[in-house]
């Protein structure tokens, strides 16, 4: 489970693919600034929560990793 707030600026990840821990997911848009949420643990892209160009609210879950 990740979670962050902001506004999705892209999506690197598709469901299905491989990712490991450090790997960028997702990059936010935060307060006027860029960041990268990377993948906390590896492991499968299960489930992704979000779209780009939307607005994120504390505790909107991005994306499960299994």
């Amino acid at each position: 489970m990740i979670r962050y707030t902001g506004q999705v600026i892209d999506i690197s990840v598709k469901e299905g693919d491989r990712v490991e821990k450090g790997d960028p997911l997702v990059i936010l848009s935060a307060m006027k600034m860029e960041m990268t949420v990377s993948a906390p643990c590896s492991g499968l892209v299960k489930k992704i929560h979000i779209n780009s160009a939307q607005k994120l609210e504390a505790g909107d879950l991005l994306i499960d990793i299994e």
